[in-house]
């Protein structure tokens, strides 16, 4: 089955691969067709998920989904890159089948659009972690970011920031939970074949995106929520650190698609970042020697923050990052001189949550469990509501303090009063 949208050329086209996640993927399409405005598309491409998933797409009915079952399962990669074959919009994005569209989010991207003229935008996300999160202490953990302002930033530079170690990858303008052009996409297809590499393939498409890009915007207003459901890969992999049913899935499904020899493989956004670099470098710019990743760079702060739970993994993540540098001498020295002088220590894992709830940094940090929020569109109800109570007009310059304050005032009297209620 394959339903046609009820726009032939729409403005947007929000694109959710999925698979077998028909118990989370009915509140995100809730959430896509809850929007203030109507020129857009829902691209469903369900990778050959059991009947449940298509159970749901037929049950919501709506002329706005594009639902493509494949007759066999694929790879992320190759069910992501599949997905992008169906669309028609002038500008994609695409979300996970447990994340959420804020209400207002395409309204007011197409309003920015309009009046800057750019081809891509990333954003920083609401983040919520379902009930059913495989860590069960952060479940209904509630994340609003607090901005009202835009930038623009270079997209080349981004990169020499990212790779260099001083630049964090999320402000790259990932194709997912960011917005980016066709016309982009489309040059990036011409080139490679592919938006999305074969093993990290979201962060594989930041790289090619910002290299194809002079300018793009990074906006402080939330446009989606980043969904944790129990079926998370990026639990299993950053947090849990592929010691999960999910990741060790994750792994085996992916077993033909070989990471970078020259990196170590170990869960780590450290090797994250660089694998997807080296990729998109090898099939888009390869001869640009501007852009060099320093593997000095990425080993030392791996030897800093080694992913291990216990010094009984230390031998073999070291034996894995020394089995990485074998094809060069010199950085073999390197290394061998820096361990000499590393002491063996575990990194504590990351956590979405703080230890403490309320304000922190220009974010809200709240448990919902008490307010009744159990899926991801309420929750992007709930955090519009909040964002509204502070006003979320979008300026280029930030805030000065007096206007933080105030926005701080009536955002927490709005919380304390009106907001306990979600919408079903």
């Amino acid at each position: 089955m394959q339903k046609q949208s009820q726009s032939k050329n729409p403005r947007f086209s929000v694109v959710i691969p999925t698979r077998n996640r028909a118990s989370t993927l009915g509140s995100t399409l809730q959430s896509c067709l809850s929007q203030n405005f109507e020129n857009y598309e829902i691209v469903v491409c369900d990778n050959c998920s059991t009947p449940e998933t298509r159970a749901i797409v037929e049950k919501i009915n709506s002329e706005k989904i594009v639902y493509h079952r494949s007759d066999k399962p694929l790879s992320m990669a190759d069910n992501w890159n599949l997905a992008y074959s169906l669309v028609k919009g002038e500008y994609v994005i695409y979300i996970g089948d447990d994340d959420a569209l804020m209400p207002f989010a395409l309204q007011q991207l197409n309003l920015l659009l309009d009046k800057t003229k750019v081809r891509a935008i990333r954003w920083e996300p609401v983040i919520y972690a379902w009930p059913n999160i495989a860590i069960a202490e952060l479940a209904h953990y509630l994340q609003i970011p607090f901005g009202n302002g835009y930038r623009y930033l270079d997209g080349r530079e981004v990169i020499k920031g990212v790779i260099g170690g001083i630049i964090p990858g999320p402000l790259l303008p990932n194709v997912y939970h960011s917005l980016v052009a066709r016309e982009i996409l489309d040059c990036i297809i011409a080139k490679s074949g592919r938006i999305f590499g074969q093993y990290y393939c979201d962060t594989y498409s930041s790289f090619a995106v910002a290299y194809h890009i002079d300018k793009y915007i990074t906006l402080s207003t939330p446009m989606v929520v980043m969904g944790f459901s129990g079926a998370s890969n990026n639990i299993a992999f950053t947090l849990m650190r592929r010691k999960s049913e999910v990741g060790q899935n994750y792994k085996v499904e992916h077993a033909g698609a070989q990471m970078n020899p020259l990196l170590p493989d170990l869960p780590s956004h450290l090797v994250v970042l660089p694998e997807s670099f080296l990729a998109a470098k090898a099939d888009l710019f390869p001869g640009d020697d501007t852009l060099v990743l320093d593997r000095r760079v990425m080993l030392g702060q791996l030897l800093k923050h080694m992913p291990i739970d216990s010094l009984d993994e230390w031998p073999a993540a070291v034996a894995e990052i020394r089995r990485s540098v074998s094809d060069d001498p010199e950085l073999t020295a390197w290394l061998e001189a820096q361990l000499k002088n590393t002491k063996p220590k575990t990194s504590k894992r990351d956590s979405l949550r703080p230890q403490f709830m309320g304000f922190s940094n220009g974010r809200l940090h709240l448990d919902v469990k008490k307010r009744g929020i159990t899926n991801v569109a309420q929750a992007a109800q709930f955090a519009a509501k909040i964002l509204k109570a502070g006003g979320n007009e979008l300026v280029v310059e930030n805030e000065n303090f007096a206007s933080r304050t105030m926005r701080k005032l009536k955002i927490a009297k709005f919380v304390l009063s009106k907001a306990s209620n979600p919408q079903p």
